[in-house]
């Protein structure tokens, strides 16, 4: 269905309930911008958009954008679902690892206590992605999408691996306290400040972790 006759429903559904845009946006939790673009045929809203649109209307989905809309990749759960399938189809271990850390990484996000609009963004993402269109056992490709979407929630979404900032500065710190220490023709007191140095390090990569988790962008990729 086109995003236009898509508005003349959300319309037409919407004056028929009596609701007004703020109405239906607060009962749907979505945001009014969200539920105007679509009415202004400005957008195509995602999966998930649909679903709590045609929810707080009180019709079906197919009622509100017509069964072609519906698509495997249309939210988190019919993704995971679609990859699942995928993983089911094949016996080669690179390619089940690559689907069991896309559907682990989607889990994930189900189980973080994200705004409708970062839902949103990351359905729109997967749908961008297109993962239905990829050849049967491709795993390459799908190894590919995986570092697309991962990098996509590192920088739109600012999410970090957990313990990142720590692992980083232990590996770092140690590496270069060590090479310090074996070497004999320097002071006592330079490897003693090396020491100290190497520890600091690894204590504002803790308190970065921290800050991170306070902030719940700590994520487990």
């Amino acid at each position: 269905m086109e995003v236009n006759s898509l508005a003349k429903k959300l319309k037409g559904f919407r004056a028929l309930r009596g609701m007004s845009q703020e109405y239906l946006a607060e009962e749907s939790r979505v945001s009014l911008r969200t539920v105007q673009r679509i009415e202004n045929n400005e957008s195509k809203p995602t999966g998930e958009t649909i679903k709590r649109i045609s929810t707080a209307l009180g019709i079906e989905i197919n009622e509100l954008v017509g069964a072609n809309v519906i698509n495997e990749t249309i939210n988190l759960n019919a993704t995971i679902f679609f990859l699942k399938k995928q993983r089911s189809k094949t016996n080669e271990k690179s390619e089940i690892k690559t689907f069991e850390k896309f559907i682990k990484i989607l889990n994930n996000l189900k189980e973080k206590d994200l705004s409708s609009e970062q839902m949103e963004g990351i359905e729109s993402y997967i749908t961008y992605l297109e993962l239905e269109k990829i050849p049967s056992f491709s795993n390459e490709m799908f190894h590919r999408k995986l570092a697309q979407f991962k990098k996509h929630l590192k920088t739109k979404l600012k999410l970090v691996p957990e313990n990142y900032y720590t692992t980083m500065s232990v590996s770092f710190a140690i590496s270069f306290a060590i090479a310090f220490a074996i070497q004999s023709n320097i002071e006592p007191n330079i490897k003693i400040g090396v020491t100290i140095a190497s520890l600091t390090l690894m204590l504002l990569g803790i308190l970065m972790d921290s800050r991170i988790k306070r902030q719940e962008r700590s994520f487990n990729f």
